[in-house]
């Protein structure tokens, strides 16, 4: 198995996984990442964007089996941050994984990767949403480290979701 950014000929199949991985869960509602425009182009989404980046793992012959991706949330102020300035958050994206794939260790390698990525451009915390009907991914976060909010960060799209995670980077 191998880790690599995304690229064009990825698009197709990330864009049926998320669909695919969001209808088992009972999540092809709106509200939910199913309907963002951004999954049928992923890799016009994601690659040579400041700030940004999406990763998939590849199989031997270098097909996708899964990707999590992250983007710039937005700056917000000292409330979030001990250092009592603003601070910049991205959002861990869209973090979904095949079914032949799951149950490897894919998910903590990918998220490694992700918040790596994301220290270079800067981010302080990383941000995510997620929903009940994902509890593997609920266990996931928590072991990782991440805090359960109260409450979306402003400025939140998904309103379906209802656990909100961040993390300092």
């Amino acid at each position: 198995m191998n880790i690599r950014q995304i690229q064009a000929k990825d698009d197709e199949f990330i864009f049926s996984l998320i669909r695919c991985c969001l209808e088992e869960a009972k999540l092809n509602i709106p509200g939910t990442a199913y309907f963002d425009e951004s999954i049928k182009k992923m890799s016009e989404f994601y690659i040579n964007k400041e700030g940004r980046n999406y990763f998939v793992i590849t199989d031997k012959n270098d097909n996708a089996l899964g990707g999590c991706g992250f983007a710039e949330f937005g700056t917000y102020d000292k409330s979030l941050s001990k250092k009592g300035s603003d601070i910049k958050v991205c959002e861990l994206q869209k973090l979904y994984i095949s079914k032949e794939a799951r149950g490897k260790g894919f998910s903590y390698k990918l998220i490694s990767l992700v918040e790596d990525e994301a220290k270079k451009f800067g981010y302080e915390k990383i941000y995510l949403e997620t929903h009940h009907n994902l509890p593997v991914a609920k266990q996931l976060y928590e072991k990782l480290n991440y805090t359960l909010l109260k409450n979306p960060l402003p400025g939140s799209e998904h309103s379906t979701m209802d656990y909100f995670f961040i993390k300092d980077l």
